[in-house]
């Protein structure tokens, strides 16, 4: 699996994508949104984390708002995670307005990996169930 880290401050960046190293999954990190974009144009990314100060000149929305403009059967491929100093862990409410996965707070950083790790299984499992029943339906 392949996951981009589009995280704002080296320190959160570089724990982040050791974190995502020792999960066995692939790792790249980019450190604007131009480098996210240009990534997310021609890789196919299982999981896209986010954060707050990611290139806040121009916005997290670059990425954000990227996610939410391409085709649906690539999204559905992506779980992005958005870490968030302003809202709480597990907020779906905020998740689903958002059009991201889950959100987990910047304070609970140190449950990340098994954050990570239900989050992708409840992703897999999902999308798995919904591709499922599309192939039934013949739709897929």
């Amino acid at each position: 699996m392949n996951a981009l880290v589009c995280i704002g401050g080296d320190e959160l960046r570089k724990k982040v994508y050791a974190l995502i190293k020792k999960m066995r999954l692939t790792a790249e990190a980019v450190t604007d949104t131009k480098a996210a974009l240009k990534k997310l144009e021609y890789h196919i990314y299982h999981l896209v984390i986010v954060n707050d100060a990611f290139d806040r000149n121009k916005g997290v929305s670059g990425v954000l708002d990227r996610m939410n403009t391409i085709d649906m059967y690539l999204r559905r491929r992506i779980c992005l995670v958005w870490i968030s100093n302003k809202f709480n862990t597990n907020d779906n409410m905020t998740a689903l307005h958002s059009s991201v996965n889950a959100i987990i707070h910047q304070n609970d950083m140190i449950h990340l990996e098994s954050f990570l790790s239900r989050t992708l299984m409840g992703h897999k499992n999902f999308y798995t169930v919904y591709n499922d029943s599309l192939k039934q339906a013949g739709k897929a």
